[in-house]
């Protein structure tokens, strides 16, 4: 969590642009959470979508993270500019106010509907926190992406049966 904190006191691009990781604390409030290292070519990378938005001072949705399913769709549309091979920017939205990169909760159906998970949701951890996560598993490839998930865990006990009892007298 504290490379978290430190993150986003850093800001991204050398700290020309605010960043707060939404996602992150989300999950940091469930009873559980759980580090995931995933190839960067990994389905469920490319099935995430919300990964980094850029958002304006009133929540616009000015730019963001491209899975690559969804750039031959992007390629050409009015209002869209490509800034690199994956992130957008939406030039007929208003920018109102400063800039602030977004890490959002990120939707993860992989748990969904296993009995006594609840409240799901997983996020992508700031670039510091990703090799920190890294560094601990030693697991150092540049491919490797960590991803992580958190839920509560609700479990029903069902009646309670009690044996073996004894008539006090």
């Amino acid at each position: 969590m504290r490379s978290e904190r430190q993150a986003e006191e850093a800001g991204a691009l050398g700290g020309l642009i605010p960043i707060n990781n939404e996602g992150f604390w989300s999950v940091m409030e469930r009873e559980e959470q759980y580090a995931l290292l995933f190839d960067g070519g990994s389905g469920v990378i490319n099935m995430a979508s919300d990964l980094l938005q850029l958002k304006d001072e009133e929540d616009n949705l000015i730019g963001e993270w491209i899975p690559a399913r969804r750039v031959e769709e992007l390629k050409g549309a009015e209002g869209v500019q490509f800034i690199s091979d994956d992130f957008v920017l939406y030039s007929d939205v208003p920018l109102t106010g400063t800039a602030r990169l977004i890490l959002p909760e990120v939707d993860f159906p992989f748990l969904e509907g296993i009995e006594g998970i609840t409240d799901l949701t997983s996020a992508s951890p700031s670039s510091l926190t990703n090799e920190i996560i890294k560094s601990n598993l030693d697991m150092n490839e540049s491919n490797l992406l960590s991803h992580i998930i958190g839920f509560n865990v609700e479990v029903d006990p069902g009646p309670m049966i009690i044996t073996g009892r004894r008539r006090l007298h």
